[in-house]
């Protein structure tokens, strides 16, 4: 899962016509011309990603309802109760519809409601007469200097504002439950859940469900590469079934392990898409690649060019007269396919990646490149010893 072993197979390619030939040989016998294959340095950038695999999923999913506002639905999330039976009179679209925010999408009978507000509007108007009467009783308590006419008048407005007040707010009520009977996208989506059907009353639930056009993807990873993650860095992914790779940033890293029965250990990784492709959907699978380091505009030699241990590395160049010498480099970041070139070598300059012989699997001089391993057509990885410099490192086939 860690960082794409890319780095050796280079020569498969490079066999193909992309390898310079030059001659010269390490020990006392010469070897013909074909023995050596270089590479030039070049100008490009050196990433290191940690790669994964998830499936598309929508950012956002909200659950509408007739008679509430809009609920997010995160795996949690439940439909508020509602007070109304809803009848429902028009259903406007079908999972998969793109809607527009503020678009009407459904409509309920409000029949039974208007008939509510009617008897609301006359109970608020009853209400507010009395309070009206129980004022002018105070004031004549008040003018008669009454003082237990006054306590009671004061009861009686106290009384009466309150019910004016709950009548009002019952009203009101009605009113947004009458609005409320027609469901409006809140979000530019697309519709996933359609859960009524005209003629019927509204279930309990969601009625209709409309996810965010923006994508994620929530992939494994495992412990060894945790330290690396952090929110910000970019991604790229890889949707197969759609045929193209869409930019994306990690959003959020989980502290809390996957339940795993493979018994690797590993963590959730959040990759939010930049602008996904318009036919992407959620639930598609989708090949992740985070990029951990990256080095932009460098110079670069395949990894498998370098020599010696960390902090002493060298490239083999070819002399004037087609003989191997060792040039001592100072790297920056380093991969399992390149390496940063920070000073010791110029772009352009042929950096010995190999033999002839390697491309066979037989190393017809007995001696083998330096310090090198190399890939060689098939997929076989050869890990040769070599006099000066030593091995770069173990490498698996």
């Amino acid at each position: 899962m860690r960082r794409k072993l890319l780095a050796l197979v280079v020569l498969a390619a490079l066999g193909v016509g992309a390898v310079a030939v030059s001659v010269g040989v390490v020990g006392a016998q010469p070897a013909a011309a074909s023995d050596y294959l270089t590479t030039e340095a070049v100008v490009g950038d050196v990433t290191d990603d940690v790669a994964a695999t998830g499936t598309l999923v929508s950012a956002k999913s909200y659950g509408l309802t007739f008679g509430s506002a809009p609920f997010l639905i995160d795996g949690e999330g439940e439909a508020p109760a509602g007070d109304h039976t809803w009848p429902v009179t028009d259903v406007k679209v079908k999972p998969g519809d793109r809607v527009t925010a503020g678009q009407i999408l459904a409509s309920a009978d409000t029949t039974e409601l208007r008939r509510e507000l009617t008897r609301a509007t006359a109970d608020l108007n009853a209400a507010n007469l009395q309070l009206k009467i129980a004022k002018e009783q105070l004031e004549e308590a008040r003018d008669d200097e009454d003082r237990d006419a006054i306590r009671q008048g004061l009861l009686q407005v106290y009384s009466m504002q309150s019910q004016a007040s709950r009548a009002a707010e019952d009203r009101a009520a009605i009113r947004a439950a009458i609005q409320a009977a027609v469901v409006r996208s809140p979000i530019d989506g697309v519709v996933t859940e359609v859960n009524i059907t005209g003629g019927f009353d509204a279930p309990a639930g969601a009625a209709i469900v409309v996810a965010s056009p923006e994508l994620t993807v929530t992939t494994d990873v495992v412990e060894s590469d945790l330290a690396d993650i952090e929110t910000g860095q970019a991604a790229s992914v890889t949707i197969d079934a759609v045929g193209t790779t869409v930019e994306g940033t990690v959003t959020a890293v989980s502290p809390v392990a996957d339940d795993s029965s493979s018994g690797v250990v590993a963590y959730p990784v959040t990759v939010t898409l930049g602008e996904a492709p318009a036919d992407a959907r959620a639930g598609m699978s989708a090949d992740v690649s985070i990029t951990i380091a990256s080095a932009n505009g460098v110079v670069t030699v395949p990894a498998s060019a370098l020599q010696g241990p960390k902090g002493d590395y060298a490239v083999m160049t070819l002399a004037a007269d087609g003989t191997p010498q060792r040039v001592p480099v100072e790297v920056g970041l380093v991969t399992n396919a390149s390496a940063e070139i920070k000073s010791g070598l110029e772009a352009g300059t042929p950096v010995v990646i190999g033999t002839t012989a390697d491309l066979i699997g037989t190393d017809t001089t007995g001696r083998g490149f330096p310090g090198g391993g190399v890939a060689v057509p098939g997929g076989v990885v050869r890990r040769i010893e070599g006099a000066e410099g030593g091995p770069v490192k173990e490498v698996v086939p």
